[in-house]
């Protein structure tokens, strides 16, 4: 298998340290070791109910670990909450941030790090490669498998003086260590399954589709799509195509559930690497908006914009629907690739997803707006194989509608 990636440079940055396994939370014991006695502990209150919090205190405090909590954490993580954690992080002065919970918690830790480290405001780091040097050591511990923040370069961060989630970027972000035990996974209910495993999926598509880069700056944050990003993202794709729909069926199988961690960090590594593009650009106001999860946004977005994106990346589409439809391997690229969006729309039904935006709870009068916002996410949008201008974000969100 051999995708066109053009002749030119690329690189690829990862967490300095991945431990993998059932029962890899035992690692913490050796954080204190690693960092300084002194940590803390980014998390919230389902953590803390389902007992995960408990296990991850004690296997610090095994290690002699000092440790303080903040259980304040939120689904897609707001500014606020961010500045009452990183006060009491202030006050306390950590040696590490333990990241513990979906990709909101992980973000919440990278941004206390940040805090810790320098003066706020929040804002003065958004955008790419704004944060003036090395920030406080962030060990990422995911409790889902979608988001790949545990090996990623960004925090998003919803602002309400913006009406449109924000993103900070920089590779001094990436967690050191990243604590993958799909353990931890078992509790999710079946609707964070869905949408974690959804945005996996757009994370290894939307990788694996993104456009090929010229040249590669050292301080690029995304390189677009190259050799070692392609080999994550079709691991990751193969795999929760096969694991997704059992390990929302069946929680307790533990072979769904250890596939589907390794695919979401397997997919984090390729987008950390390729970056994302229109999928996610018009997922940020779409969230705003709706206040839905940045997954299920992902899912439904995710269909319409393979769609417009297919005549330039026929070859990739023709491999992911293969992936989800195994007669398709006797048939010609073009005619396989066709299938793709569909054969992703039925992956999501599945599980679960719904089919359009007003099921999101979007307006049709929200549209020009939303589309308007999206079409500021340069970062994401400069990432896609086709060039989409405001009018054609609004004909995708009319699609999607």
């Amino acid at each position: 298998m051999s995708f066109d990636h053009g002749n030119h440079v690329w690189g690829f940055s990862t967490a300095g340290r991945i431990f993998f396994g059932w029962g890899a939370v035992s690692v913490l014991r050796d954080v204190a070791r690693e960092f300084g006695p002194r940590v803390f502990v980014c998390t919230d209150q389902n953590m803390v109910k389902a007992g995960v919090c408990e296990t991850v205190v004690a296997q610090l405090a095994e290690g002699k670990a000092e440790v303080k909590v903040f259980d304040g954490g939120q689904p897609e993580v707001d500014r606020q909450t961010i500045e009452r954690a990183a006060a009491m992080a202030q006050a306390y002065a950590p040696d590490v941030v333990v990241g513990l919970g979906g990709g909101s918690n992980m973000d919440l830790s990278k941004a206390v790090a940040i805090l810790v480290k320098y003066p706020g405001p929040l804002s003065a780091y958004y955008g790419e490669n704004n944060i003036p040097g090395a920030i406080t050591p962030v060990v990422a511990v995911p409790t889902t498998a979608g988001t790949g923040s545990e090996v990623s370069p960004v925090a998003v961060v919803a602002d309400p003086e913006r009406a449109i989630k924000v993103g900070i970027a920089s590779r001094l972000l990436i967690p050191k260590w990243a604590i993958v035990d799909a353990a931890l996974t078992v509790s999710c209910p079946a609707s964070v399954t869905a949408h974690s495993g959804m945005d996996a999926l757009a994370h290894a598509i939307e990788s694996f589709c993104a456009r090929t880069r010229p040249d590669c700056s050292p301080h690029a944050i995304f390189v677009g799509k190259n050799p070692m990003s392609d080999f994550f993202a079709t691991k990751a794709t193969t795999a929760i195509a096969k694991y997704l729909p059992t390990a929302v069926a069946q929680p307790n199988d533990r072979t769904a559930r250890e596939e589907m961690a390794m695919a979401s960090l397997l997919a984090g590594m390729a987008f950390s690497a390729a970056g994302t593009a229109a999928v996610h650009a018009l997922q940020y106001p779409v969230g705003e908006a709706t206040h839905t999860p940045h997954g299920l946004g992902n899912a439904v977005l995710l269909p319409t914009v393979m769609r417009n994106i297919m005549p330039s990346r026929i070859e990739e589409m023709a491999f992911i629907a293969r992936n989800l439809d195994a007669s398709l391997k006797t048939k010609l690229d073009a005619d396989a690739a066709g299938q793709a969006p569909g054969l992703v729309e039925a992956l999501g039904a599945k599980v679960g997803i719904p089919k359009n935006l007003r099921a999101l709870g979007v307006k049709k009068e929200q549209l020009p707006k939303l589309a308007q916002m999206a079409s500021t996410v340069r970062r994401l949008l400069d990432n896609s194989p086709v060039e989409f201008s405001e009018s054609d974000l609004l004909r995708i969100l009319q699609e999607a509608f």
